[in-house]
């Protein structure tokens, strides 16, 4: 008969209601809009695979999440705003309820999460914005969350398997700033820059099964503290085209930050050239994308996260064992040639 490592069924309903209402002071120039929700959830899971323990789990969850945005009209063109946003999110996937298990073992190679209160988001927002010939926008961004749940993937032990999971990182602040320059097209060229910093640091110590570990002041995982992006853009109507180069800075992939990949530079080039149409209603067009135009070779991103890449003692004198981060490899060098239209 068929070897399966999961037989689930998972049902989630979700219940809200909400009030928003919105002012304008001062002609029109101050505006404010301030809302409440509330979200009631509900999450049952069952994992019916015979001698499943537990077989079946679920939980309740009553998330409110109140917001304030204002923003104020010094010029036409010129804006200051505010933002105080919350939100929240459920611990995604089955596996964080029921277990999972190896296509070889009774034993699961995977049990559920101990902590399965939803994630909940707290932001502050301020900044400035000016459109014009050239429109610039900078902001500077703070925010705490409480029960962090990062995002990963993993294999079911002795298969192929990429099941989604999820490592319960405990509180988490960072804050920094961001900015933009973009440039309305002049003699068919426009320009775009953005860049942004951001700091980061986990609250706690974070349990890793067998015991705690020295977490707290840790950057958090998959979070680069630089990164940026420069794009060129030409359109004359007949020939286009675009260039874009963006900067990656290092990210840890490990709770421990005792593993990271390091920071990367790409750029692309796009160029093409309109077809005449011959009054068919048919706008052909043929483009010559270059992807990675300097061949770099480098990981752009981590899809397996983990607490720590070596074994560590944990703040109990337990040993948690390493686990090992799963990366994706960015695009080699790439040409292609397309040949498309619009209708």
């Amino acid at each position: 008969m068929p070897i399966t490592g999961y037989q689930e069924n998972t049902i989630q309903q979700v219940n809200a209601i909400g009030l928003d209402d919105k002012l304008s002071l001062l002609g029109n120039k101050l505006f404010i809009d301030a809302g409440f929700k509330v979200s009631m959830a509900s999450v049952s899971a069952t994992q019916n695979l015979p001698g499943a323990d537990p077989y079946k789990a679920g939980k309740n969850y009553f998330e409110p999440t109140p917001q304030l945005l204002a923003s104020y009209s010094i010029t036409k063109a010129d804006q200051v705003y505010m933002n105080a946003t919350t939100s929240y999110r459920l611990p995604s996937g089955w596996s964080q309820y029921i277990p999972q298990f190896s296509m070889t073992s009774p034993t699961p190679a995977s049990t559920p999460a101990k902590n399965l209160g939803a994630e909940y988001f707290i932001g502050e927002e301020v900044g400035f914005r000016h459109n014009g010939p050239v429109n610039v926008s900078a902001a500077w961004f703070h925010y705490n969350l409480t029960n962090h749940q990062i995002g990963s993937s993993s294999y079911l032990p002795g298969t192929s398997v990429l099941i989604s999971t999820q490592l319960s990182a405990g509180g988490e602040e960072a804050w920094g700033f961001q900015g933009e320059v973009g440039t309305r097209p002049w003699h068919h060229i426009s320009a775009y820059a953005s860049g942004q910093f951001l700091k980061t640091r986990i609250g706690n110590n974070v349990d890793a099964g067998t015991d705690y570990l020295p977490t707290t002041g840790k950057q958090e995982p998959g979070a680069p503290k630089w990164s940026g992006a420069i794009g060129l853009t030409y359109d004359d109507g007949l020939y286009f085209g675009n260039f874009n180069l963006r900067y990656q800075g290092s990210q840890y992939s490990t709770l421990m930050n005792d593993q990271k990949i390091p920071g990367y530079v790409t750029a692309d080039l796009n160029l093409g050239r309109s077809l005449p149409s011959f009054n068919t209603g048919i706008h052909p067009k043929i483009m010559l994308n270059l992807v990675n135009m300097g061949g770099v070779n480098y990981l752009s991103s981590i899809s397996g996260f983990g607490f720590t890449a070596v074994k560590q003692k944990g703040i109990f004198g337990n040993t948690v064992s390493a686990s090992t981060p799963n990366y994706v490899v960015g695009s080699a060098f790439t040409a292609v040639v397309t040949l498309g239209a619009d209708f």
